[in-house]
């Protein structure tokens, strides 16, 4: 692939990540009118928690991606302000790009992370319609009880041919940061 291609592609797959965690994020913290839950975890119990879910979505997959951690620091500021919680609340995010499969798997490695989701017990985000027919589905869930999170993207590559890469990103629920 040339260069020329992949910066495009690259770009858009952050944004598209970026977006995707703004917008699933906001309406997650509603609990059907009810108080939100209080989240008791520390920062390392969330990134080991978000680690457990993504590799429980990949370890299983065919043919075997390479996991390429994507961005710097997993702890920032909550962005989930809609439940009137604490300001300095803050939130883990743990993003993988899917590498080392053709970009012709993208598709694949999206369904089968859902599957893998599915089979825990986790819950669709959405109505669970996902859009198969196209060649860069996402599907978006969450865990039960605990509230991560996670989805399953595909970024464009080669719209002519098909070909994507395909990234996973979990995203804890808002917690306060040590006393300090």
């Amino acid at each position: 692939m040339k260069l020329r291609k992949a910066v495009p592609a690259a770009a858009l797959l952050a944004m598209t990540i970026m977006v995707t965690a703004c917008g699933a994020q906001g309406d997650g913290q509603k609990t059907g009118g009810k108080a939100p839950k209080q989240v008791t975890m520390n920062e390392q119990q969330a990134i080991d928690r978000a680690e457990e879910i993504i590799h429980q979505a990949v370890d299983g997959m065919s043919p075997q991606p390479t996991l390429e951690r994507m961005g710097n620091a997993p702890v920032g500021a909550c962005i989930a302000r809609d439940d009137h919680g604490p300001d300095d609340r803050v939130q883990v995010t743990l993003v993988y790009k899917l590498t080392g499969v053709p970009g012709s798997e993208a598709q694949n490695l999206v369904r089968q992370a859902r599957d893998a989701w599915l089979k825990q017990g986790y819950k669709y985000n959405t109505s669970g319609e996902v859009d198969w027919a196209s060649p860069f589905p996402t599907v978006y869930m969450r865990t039960e009880p605990d509230d991560f999170w996670m989805d399953a993207v595909t970024g464009v590559m080669d719209r002519a041919k098909g070909e994507g890469v395909a990234s996973v990103k979990v995203t804890s629920p808002c917690f306060l940061p040590p006393a300090g």
